[in-house]
């Protein structure tokens, strides 16, 4: 299999793993808010601004926490493994990409 094929499969991989991620991070920030949250702070349930705040912390919070988690682990993989030379950059600048006979 040849740079890009490697490159693709990865991305695909990647992909996977960074919604695995954002449905575990969902899911404990959805007990952290609603389950725990509640049960230890009994007021933050009757404020009406709750009601907004709450949902709005659990999606912004699970995309944060998946896509930061997401990229510690890249970098850390890609400098344990040497992913630089397996892989085809994908953005790279017109003046530095390879000719086609390379």
């Amino acid at each position: 299999m040849n740079k890009k094929g490697k490159t693709v499969v990865f991305m695909i991989l990647a992909t996977v793993f960074n919604l695995f991620l954002l449905l575990i991070f969902f899911l404990l920030l959805f007990l952290l808010l609603f389950a725990l949250l509640p049960s230890l702070v009994p007021q933050v349930m009757e404020m009406p601004s709750m009601s907004f705040i709450l949902p709005l912390l659990w999606f912004a919070g699970s995309i944060f926490l998946s896509f930061f988690t997401y990229s510690k682990i890249i970098k850390w993989a890609s400098a344990k493994f040497n992913l630089e030379d397996k892989l085809d950059p994908i953005f790279t600048p017109k003046k530095y990409r390879r000719t086609k006979g390379e």
